[in-house]
């Protein structure tokens, strides 16, 4: 695992942490995650304080990522 995939890893666990753990909702928060990390590579801000809507559902559990 590089150095961003990394970064958008820990990202998306705070974002999950901070959403009160929902199960089912993995690719929910990974991609919102990654999402704001290539925004912050863009702008070089690197500003990764993504907003996660509740009612998006994923289809795959939290450990494929």
């Amino acid at each position: 695992m590089n150095t961003n995939e990394q970064i958008i890893r820990d990202q998306a666990y705070e974002l999950w942490d901070h959403a009160g753990r929902p199960g089912g909702r993995s690719d929910e928060f990974w991609f919102a995650a990654r999402a704001e990390f290539e925004r912050g590579e863009e702008t070089g801000e690197g500003n990764l304080s993504a907003h996660v809507p509740p009612h998006v559902e994923a289809v795959s559990s939290w450990t494929e990522h």
